[in-house]
């Protein structure tokens, strides 16, 4: 049985497979500015895979951090 945070890595791969498809995506990924990839982000939170791909790898990101 996989634990909560696998399945969230697992669902976040998912979709970044997904997203890897769209030009805007490659190119956020590519960006190394803080502020232009924030502005990046304000315009790909209208693509609800986006948006859910964000929110899992924040919560995944913050877990792995904290040594849980």
């Amino acid at each position: 049985m996989k634990t909560p945070l696998e399945r969230a890595q697992a669902k976040r791969e998912q979709l970044e497979r997904e997203l890897r498809r769209s030009p805007d995506f490659h190119l956020y990924l590519l960006t190394k500015s803080l502020r232009d990839r924030a502005r990046m982000e304000s315009v790909l939170m209208d693509i609800p895979q986006f948006a859910l791909w964000r929110t899992l790898t924040r919560s995944v990101e913050s877990v792995e951090a904290s040594g849980v």
